[in-house]
């Protein structure tokens, strides 16, 4: 079988590799829609601590069973499924305290390879974080139950009222599917971001789009708050100024979520009064939970959010170096790879 295998920055290589067998409650699957991220624009970029180099790389999937492995009931060879790339042991502290988001092994017996004709879905992450895919939800929209179940994740943390106004700063991919699980709420929300075609794309999704190229962002959140700064703000460029301009457009008692991950070896500033005497709360979200992942689910079976109109275009996976080319060029939202 062919894999993408990211050797080094900026490097993408196909390999010839033996095509896994699935152990006992696992599951073999033919990839049939890989979607390119953030994660992966970042490892492509500059490497990443979670993707030792030469890595299989990619984690936004869906596809069809073709092998099951011992043990396996709930799933048959033929059926089309959609499912994340990691799951909670259960067993930790975190998980018996409902933060399996933060679970000692979740990061550790994750699976990449998303990139690749084949991928096997071991027994943990088919027993909690693997669904059958509806007929009418097609297999690029099923892929992105991932990306999703970490918006979820991170919506949810900020508890919102439906009558606040959120601000998302950002309009990549991740900036765009929060600004849409936000409307489908009720949430009054406003895009804020520098590229004329990813605001175009919010524009007609119903998405409120400021172009912070000609007005800045304060001003634009001030304007829609009636001065007061915005309920709350979720930070999606993954820029060290935007994090820590953040808690200055909020409220007093409002809330930030700083979604977009900077370097592990970053180090931000704030302002202590802002913090202290007005009662701005940060947050970070992280990963996801499986009830994020349940929830994302329920949104792409129903069709509650329109995703499609994210996708940038739809290639083979033999052209996925000219895909991370362009992304990096700044070119696109996302792709979908059909291995």
């Amino acid at each position: 079988m062919r894999v993408a295998m990211l050797i080094e920055p900026g490097r993408i290589e196909l390999r010839e590799v033996e095509r896994p067998v699935p152990a006992a409650g696992a599951l073999l699957l033919r990839v049939r829609a890989a979607l390119t991220d953030g994660t992966d624009v970042k490892a492509y970029r500059r490497g990443h601590p979670q993707m030792p180099m030469p890595t299989r790389f990619g984690h936004e999937l869906s596809g069809d069973v073709v092998q099951i492995g011992a043990g396996v009931a709930s799933f048959a060879v033929g059926d089309a499924v959609m499912c994340v790339h990691s799951a909670p042991c259960d067993a930790c502290f975190w998980c018996a305290r409902g933060q399996e988001e933060l679970c000692e092994t979740v990061m550790s017996t994750k699976i990449l390879g998303a990139y690749g004709e084949y991928i096997e879905i071991p027994s943990h992450i088919v027993t909690r974080n693997c669904f059958t895919k509806p007929v009418d939800l097609s297999y690029i929209e099923a892929a992105f139950l991932e990306p999703l179940a970490c918006v979820v994740h991170s919506i949810a943390m900020l508890a919102l009222q439906s009558a606040e106004f959120v601000a998302v700063m950002g309009d990549g991919g991740f900036g765009l599917l929060h600004a849409l699980v936000l409307a489908e709420r009720g949430v009054r929300v406003v895009l804020v971001g520098r590229r004329a075609e990813r605001l175009a794309i919010a524009a007609s999704l119903g998405i409120d789009a400021v172009d912070a190229r000609c007005v800045s962002p304060a001003e634009a959140i001030l304007a829609h708050s009636d001065g007061r700064g915005a309920d709350a703000l979720i930070e999606c460029t993954g820029r060290r100024d935007v994090w820590e301009a953040a808690p200055l457009l909020v409220r007093r008692g409002g809330h930030v979520a700083l979604f977009g991950g900077l370097p592990a070896d970053a180090r931000v500033s704030f302002s202590a009064a802002r913090l202290h005497y007005d009662e701005v709360r940060l947050f970070s979200p992280f990963h996801f939970t499986p009830r994020a992942v349940r929830a994302a689910y329920e949104l792409l079976a129903h069709h509650r959010i329109a995703v499609r109109p994210l996708i940038t275009d739809v290639v083979p996976l033999a052209r996925i170096g000219e895909v991370f080319a362009r992304l990096d060029a700044g070119d696109g939202v996302k792709f979908a790879i059909e291995p």
